[in-house]
């Protein structure tokens, strides 16, 4: 298990494209992903709709925690997706 906190650099935020990109980096990795506000709002990669929950736009930290077997991989993988956002 491994963590890190990850800060929204993305203009867009993790909208719905951005997060489905997440949740399919989860579930191709085989790793269970985990994100946490300060403020101990937590969400499941697994949930659109509990990651959407979160509101994280432009400037948001979240502790991201990754399990798995591609755990350091799935990491950089969506820290991509944090400063790029689905490439749009």
């Amino acid at each position: 298990m491994i963590n890190k906190r990850l800060t929204v650099k993305s203009p867009a935020g993790l909208n719905i494209l951005a997060l489905e990109k997440i949740l399919r980096i989860s579930r191709e990795q085989q790793c269970a992903v985990l994100f946490e506000k300060e403020n101990g709002e937590k969400a499941n990669s697994d949930s659109y709709f509990e990651m959407l929950a979160l509101c994280a736009i432009l400037g948001t930290t979240l502790q991201v925690t990754v399990d798995g077997p591609n755990e350091t991989k799935t990491l950089e993988m969506i820290q991509e997706v944090f400063e790029n956002g689905a490439g749009i």
